[in-house]
């Protein structure tokens, strides 16, 4: 019986760090590996990343996926301009 306990709360606690970690950075891993594929082959220019962002965050709008996103002031204000992840996150965080 204990065994099976132990088996449901660690079921249970693996659940919840999956859902507020490791999926938070998969789906942001797999967006910035898109967005620099799409810069690098000329699809999408570095300027109209914090807009995608900002769009796209209209369109999920409080979905599970668009929460991984979510970034304080301090992270915004020191984004890096240079990063097309970090202006993508920018975006995400500027819905009007």
């Amino acid at each position: 019986m204990l065994a099976f306990l132990a088996l449901v709360v660690g079921g249970v606690l693996g659940y919840i760090v999956n859902n507020l970690t490791i999926s938070k950075y998969n789906t942001i891993n797999a967006t910035c590996t898109l967005l620099n594929v799409a810069v690098d082959n000329h699809m999408l220019s570095p300027e109209k990343i914090v807009e995608l962002g900002r769009l796209t965050k209209e369109k999920l709008g409080d979905a599970q996926s668009a929460k991984a996103f979510s970034l304080s002031t301090k992270q915004i204000n020191s984004a890096s301009e240079s990063s097309n992840c970090s202006q993508f996150m920018v975006g995400m965080n500027q819905v009007k």
